[in-house]
């Protein structure tokens, strides 16, 4: 059995020297210039919205997409954002900020379209979830939750693009019911995709939070370490519970993460368990109405 994973073992799988090895093995984008920039901006005590608009207005492919997305259901505004300055005032800085970054991602990513695919529509659904518990229990930021349920199985893709066989590995990893997913991730590749991602996370400046709990979103020892903050711990639990929902939507029966981290959830969340079925079924519906 695989050790257990601390936060303090996380930290410092995180660190700066860490992060400097891996890199030459494992080729992480680098954050894009607009994310620096919007970043830098958004980080002062008195953000510039014109200047914003202008930092996203140098890549058109990057507008179109934007307001694209912005005037989906997905944001179910009142009114249709025409300029970048509009969608601005209409979903808020965090909000752009965090949309312009996982835009930004999805056109840095390389490999297999259909396998590509799917990423993208869990990443989507399962931010779609977070966001959704976050904003109806008040127990997670909604904007951590969101930009954790975007960023959290990143490292998945990069690895298919590093290792050809890594999707055999992760069809194991899918159907084992005792090991954890990192633990036969590592004793295939020598590194896993929570690792990877949450290295990702650190180097695109995304708050330490999302990258500590993508670090350990599969090392169910997390709930039984006082150590773990308890925004991260709540995050975890949002995406098992999320991950289940995403299963049963498309109709698989079968989720061995449930059945290994599972257990957790109603504590953490304070629900009892009639509400965590509630919960599941809620999204299920939600999934429902589409991601566009």
């Amino acid at each position: 059995m695989a050790v257990a994973i601390t936060a303090q073992d996380a930290e410092r799988q995180m660190g700066a020297a860490a992060i400097g090895g891996l890199i030459k093995d494992i080729p992480i984008p680098p954050r894009p210039i607009i994310v620096q920039q919007m970043q830098e901006e958004m980080a002062k005590s008195d953000p510039d919205m014109r200047r914003i608009a202008q930092i996203i207005a140098q890549d058109v492919g990057l507008t179109i997409a934007v307001l694209k997305t912005v005037n989906s259901p997905i944001y179910a505004l009142s009114r249709r954002a025409e300029s970048v300055d509009q969608a601005v005032g209409l979903i808020g800085l965090k909000q752009l900020g965090i949309l312009v970054a996982a835009l930004a991602l999805r056109s840095l990513l390389k490999g297999d379209s259909n396998s590509l695919g799917r990423f993208y529509d869990t990443s989507a659904r399962r931010a779609q979830a977070m966001t959704r518990m976050a904003k109806f229990t008040g127990l997670v930021d909604v904007t951590l939750a969101q930009t954790f349920g975007l960023f959290c199985d990143v490292g998945i893709p990069l690895l298919m693009h590093r290792f050809p066989a890594y999707i055999q590995t992760l069809k194991m990893a899918n159907e084992d019911q005792e090991r954890s997913f990192t633990a036969i991730e590592q004793d295939a590749h020598h590194t896993d995709h929570a690792l990877i991602g949450a290295l990702m996370a650190r180097t695109w400046g995304l708050p330490g939070s999302v990258a500590l709990a993508i670090r350990l979103h599969h090392d169910y020892e997390v709930f039984l370490d006082p150590k773990v903050p308890s925004e991260v711990a709540r995050m975890i639990s949002m995406n098992i519970l999320a991950e289940e929902a995403i299963q049963r939507y498309a109709q698989i029966h079968s989720n061995v993460e449930w059945s290994k981290g599972g257990d957790y959830v109603a504590s953490t969340l304070a629900m009892d368990p009639a509400e965590v079925e509630e919960w599941i079924g809620q999204l299920v519906e939600l999934f429902d109405g589409g991601l566009e």
